[in-house]
């Protein structure tokens, strides 16, 4: 035996010794400003390769030999350089920009080439300089309203920024600032999102194939990250649009000898005045609206290896119409971030997270006046471990642990009217996920990415829960086919910090890449999500309404599983490339409300939902335009998402609020020369669900509705045309003009038809005619804007 364990010794040591490995890793910056780049491809003897990380870290492991690198990132030059690997070596590289490729657009990667080799399916990436060069709304450059432009993602309203994601909710979609929840994302009750663009850095969406560093939602990630600042010198910028304007700036901290700061930061505000000449209009002079939001970003490098990042974000909205409603809501978030290169191949970040979304309402109704507040906070800690085993083999690994809080709503009287005080009870919740990710080459023609999260929900108290008399706080009568309230029975009080009720599931993530050759690739995925908070709200979007409930003891989590498979082709060069994808989504337990319901002055939320079950299915095609002048993408998408609950449409498949059969994007960006850009993005969409009522009945003296068949109706197609044109500054000069006009043709898109009593005036009176009459809500027609842009 002792002698078997010798022999096999020294074979494993000539085997290691025969296949000698050195590590090559450091980290890419921008030349210009000294900020990190995430996505950077670092390509290998023009054929295998890496990207760099969020903080622009590379690691590869590799047999000795020599290599030639190229280090290539769309908008910068492309660095060449053959090294001799003969031992462990840490090599950084600055890219300048080349204004000779700024006009290159990538959708779904920072090179087209990564989208075919890569194993990464259903993702789309948008730069910060992509999103500025599409057409504005009002002025104001939308990140979510750029992403509303590619195929699997639909608008919830026209002017709205709330998105649907391949039939998913908007509730459904987890949406992150530096990792950072953010609840609502929308200002002006929709028309602008939250998100500056100023100060983005990149906008990655993963629509499938969600790695299982992410969980918590069912549909989409959308990970936004902040720019960090500039390492090499002071700068600022202004912009100023019809109805906001907004200010950044930014510079190093501590700038030693060479030239560099040992840190950044970056500040940015935006504020509107749309307020101050709503008096100025007949319609406006009663109305209040306005927002403001806040971002800041600071970093700090401890030594070579150790590094700080705090970034916060605050926005608020207000909203009034004089003694009718006010309305304010906003978002508050901060990260600290802690990341250490441990060695060449193990990288660690972490970070605690705070985040925050609240909202008051204040109903002036003479006599009834009050003021509902609610909020959810959460506090949430991510240790990470990036290991870089060898070429193409990484893995991920670490916990995402949360705590939450839940204000439901707070009732207050104003002016001394009758209502009366009222708290409901606050909830609490902690939920606890370690995961692992990992990403393996088996061979130059096939990856895999593989993961398992599991995932640990408890509901804890201090609470009291309430207790019905079947044991569930509704009952189905099958002949009214309604819902009937149960009776209370009595309650469970539990103290702070008691274990109400726990879920635990595994979430299981697989994807796949098959490589023909370096144009042609085949991809599949698999994913399982589960989903512990629900969005309640009577509104078909996320809007100020809202009230975010943790699963519990009548409210299960709901969960998806999602299959897409996928083709994907670069011809000319990589000029151009295309996807074809297909998806289907099972889903379990997905909300909906019962007929009737009604979530003012409701304690216990679970009388008003019902659970059922649903699925979603498309296919969507991409065709990207990349090099040339003229840069832009074809959209397409068909798809169908249905819905399935007890008690609803008569027990039978209905559409959802998000289902819409056909939708088109079509989006071009043209650069005639140095100073003028054009941009323009036509969109089509079938109509989306509407429930019309069927007929109507006297009761109590009243004329009430009467409706069948859930979203049985269609609203008509949606579609219209915006444009834009860019002006750049000359030679030696800063300032630059933006001109934008969004809805050219003046296209009046119903938000939503409602049904009125039809009145007609007899001898200068207003006459019921006992009719009904159906009429349209069109949130915007055509609308111009312009802009000036100015840097320091």
């Amino acid at each position: 035996m002792k002698r078997y364990l010798s022999v096999l010794l020294s074979v494993f040591s000539l085997t290691i010794y025969a296949q000698e490995k050195y590590t090559l890793s450091g980290y890419v910056k921008d030349k210009t400003s000294g900020e990190n780049l995430w996505g950077v491809n670092i390509i290998l003897n023009s054929s295998k390769g890496t990207t760099t990380n969020d903080y622009g870290f590379y690691s590869i492991t590799l047999k000795e030999g020599t290599y030639t690198l190229l280090i290539t990132y769309v908008g910068f030059t492309t660095i060449k350089k053959t090294i001799i690997l003969d031992k462990d070596k840490k090599i950084n590289f600055e890219l300048e920009e080349d204004s000779t490729k700024l006009e290159e657009v990538v959708v779904n990667s920072s090179e087209s080439t990564k989208n075919i080799k890569s194993t990464e399916m259903s993702v789309a990436t948008l730069k910060t300089a992509t999103i500025k060069k599409l057409p504005t709304g009002l002025g104001e450059v939308d990140v979510l309203k750029s992403i509303q432009l590619l195929p699997g993602v639909s608008n919830v309203t026209e002017s709205s920024t709330g998105f649907n994601v391949r039939g998913g909710t908007a509730d459904q979609n987890l949406i992150l600032l530096d990792e950072a929840t953010i609840y609502n994302a929308s200002h002006l009750l929709g028309l602008f999102s939250v998100f500056n663009a100023d100060v983005i850095k990149d906008v990655k969406l993963y629509k499938g194939a969600i790695p299982s560093l992410f969980g918590g939602r069912l549909s989409s990630v959308l990970d936004i990250k902040q720019r960090e600042g500039n390492l090499k010198g002071f700068g600022a910028e202004l912009g100023i649009g019809v109805i906001s304007s907004r200010g950044l700036i930014q510079g190093p901290i501590s700038k030693g000898e060479k030239d560099e700061g040992k840190g950044s930061y970056i500040l940015a505000g935006r504020t509107s005045y749309l307020h101050l000449f709503a008096p100025l209009s007949e319609e406006l002079k009663d109305t209040d609206i306005s927002f403001y939001d806040l971002n800041m970003k600071v970093n700090y490098n401890l030594n070579s290896k150790n590094r700080l990042f705090l970034s916060s974000y605050l926005g608020r909205d207000n909203f009034g119409i004089k003694n009718v409603v006010g309305n304010s809501y906003g978002n508050t978030s901060a990260t600290l971030r802690w990341t250490s290169e441990i060695n060449e191949k193990l990288f660690l970040q972490t970070s605690a997270i705070y985040s925050k979304y609240d909202y008051e309402i204040d109903i002036l109704t003479s006599g009834s006046e009050y003021r509902w507040t609610s909020d959810i906070i959460n506090y949430n800690f991510k240790p990470r471990l990036n290991w870089y085993m060898s070429l193409g083999n990484v893995i991920k690994t670490g916990i995402d642990a949360t705590y939450y809080k839940f204000n439901p709503g707070e009732i207050k009287p104003l002016n001394n009217s009758s209502i009366s005080s009222q708290k409901f009870q606050d909830k609490f919740a902690l939920e606890l996920a370690p995961y692992i990710d990992i990403k393996n080459r088996l061979s130059d023609n096939l990856s895999l990415q593989y993961g398992l999260r599991w995932s640990n929900f408890k509901r804890i108290g201090k609470e009291s829960i309430t207790l019905y008399e079947t044991g569930s706080p509704l009952s189905y009568n099958t002949s009214l086919d309604l819902f009937d309230e149960n009776n209370v029975v009595g309650t469970t009080n539990y103290a702070s910090g008691d274990l109400i009720k726990s879920f635990s599931n595994f979430e299981p993530r697989i994807a796949f890449r098959y490589l023909w050759n370096d144009n042609n690739s085949i991809k599949a995925s698999y994913n399982k999500n589960y989903q512990y908070l629900h969005l309640i709200s009577n509104a078909a979007s996320a809007t100020p309404l809202d009230i975010w409930a943790p699963s519990g003891t009548y409210l299960k989590p709901q969960s998806s599983d999602q299959y897409a498979i996928g083709y994907f082709k670069s011809v000319q060069n990589n000029a151009y490339d295309f996807s074809i994808e297909t998806y289907y989504k099972d889903l379990k337990d997905v909300t909906d409300f019962v007929d009737g319901a009604d979530l003012i002055f409701e304690d216990n939320i679970e009388t008003q939902v019902v659970q059922g079950n649903g699925r979603a299915y498309g296919l969507e095609f991409l065709l990207n335009k990349n090099k040339g002048r003229l840069t832009g993408w074809l959209g397409y998408t068909l798809a169908r998402t249905e819905r399935k609950i007890l008690g609803i449409n008569n027990n039978k498949y209905y559409p959802s609020n998000s289902d819409q059969l056909h939708e088109l994007s079509l989006v071009g960006m043209y650069k005639l020369n140095q100073r003028w850009e054009f941009g323009a993005n036509f969109v089509f969409g079938s109509g989306k669900p509407i429930t019309y009522p069927t007929g109507k009945f006297m009761q109590n003296g009243l004329v009430v509705a009467d409706y069948d068949n859930r979203n049985g109706n269609r609203l008509p197609a949606f579609h219209k045309l915006d444009i834009s044109a860019t002006l750049n500054p000359k030679k030696g000069k800063r300032g630059k003009w933006i001109f934008s006009i969004a809805n050219l043709y003046n296209r009046e898109n119903a938000a939503t038809i409602y049904f009125r009593e039809k009145i007609e005036t007899v001898n200068d009176i207003d006459v019921s005619t006992g009719q009904s009459e159906a009429s349209k809500f069109s949130f915007l027609g055509i609308v111009p804007s312009i802009t000036y842009e100015y840097k320091f």
